[in-house]
């Protein structure tokens, strides 16, 4: 009987499945699977970087996914995004500082002129210190270009020989500096001067002006009304410009007994002071208030 040969019997092939990665180091690995444990620093493949969320990446999904990107690069459009918004708002803070002290220095710029105006003014012979405003904004760019628009000039309770000028405003247009900003021509100026009858009373009597009291009478004329003792008396007084600056009041005697005590006693003269920038008086009238006295000026100085 022969006998075959038996073949060998092989050993059960265990079921194997290759361990999936899971810590940094490993071959293989991938960041950001499901399991995935930050490393430590030592072991081999340890990675730094990955051990929290970094900006760029998305929130939402177990664990963290680097952001869709080109080539799987993490995004930096939120970042970048976020750095122009700062820039952005440093410009801006940084444009409106810039602003302010623009604003600051032309105010201060413009008052240090009004007050050399002024100064300027009354050396020239002007009897008080006119305040001075000088009209547009910015300033710096009317000094800049040598050319003012528009100058305000006014004074109160100004002296004029026996009275006191109660107002006096003027206006200046195209006010044109010097090279050396110490002067200027004027284009065009013109003025109005207020005189109350209370004034004109004080200066009709001495001083006092007790008992007397005036009030218009047409557009050249006063009516003066007086008491002397236990008389009274009106009389009419005539208002007119004697030369360029003087204004006399004169009372018209209409032959009544008191006529001739309040001619003495009501006429007077007074003169206009020297006025800014070269004004010149033009008219005068009685209105319900006082008198009221119109100057003005063309192609004059500052300095006049």
């Amino acid at each position: 009987m022969t006998m075959e040969p038996t073949q060998p019997m092989r050993p059960p092939q265990p079921s194997f499945q290759p361990a999936q990665p899971t810590q940094p180091g490993q071959q293989g690995y991938q960041p950001g699977e499901q399991r995935y444990q930050p490393g430590q620093p030592g072991q081999q493949g340890y990675q730094q970087g990955y051990q929290g969320y970094q900006p760029g990446y998305q929130q939402g999904q177990q664990g963290y996914q680097p952001a869709a990107g080109p080539e799987g690069w993490p995004d930096a459009r939120p970042r970048l995004a976020r750095r122009r918004r700062r820039r952005w708002t440093v410009t801006v803070f940084i444009l409106i500082v810039v602003l302010i002290v623009l604003a600051i220095g032309d105010r201060v710029a413009n008052a240090i002129a009004e007050n050399s105006i002024a100064n300027k003014i009354q050396s020239s012979g002007f009897p008080a210190t006119p305040s001075v405003t000088i009209e547009g904004f910015p300033f710096l760019t009317q000094l800049i270009a040598h050319d003012i628009h528009q100058i305000d000039i006014s004074a109160s309770n100004v002296p004029a020989g026996p009275v006191n000028i109660n107002s006096i405003k003027a206006t200046a247009t195209g006010v044109h500096l010097n090279s050396s900003f110490n002067g200027a021509t004027v284009d065009q100026i013109n003025g109005t001067m207020f005189i109350a009858f209370s004034s004109l009373a004080s200066a009709g009597d001495g001083g006092t002006g007790a008992g007397v009291s005036l009030s218009a009478d047409g557009p050249d004329q006063v009516k003066i009304t007086a008491g002397i003792g236990p008389l009274s008396d009106t009389e009419v007084a005539k208002v007119s410009l004697t030369g360029s600056r003087q204004i006399n009041v004169q009372v018209v005697n209409n032959g009544s007994p008191l006529s001739s005590v309040l001619s003495s006693f009501g006429s007077f003269s007074f003169p206009i002071p020297k006025l800014p920038a070269g004004l010149q008086v033009k008219s005068v009238a009685v209105t319900s208030q006082g008198l009221q006295v119109s100057a003005a000026a063309q192609h004059t100085t500052l300095s006049e």
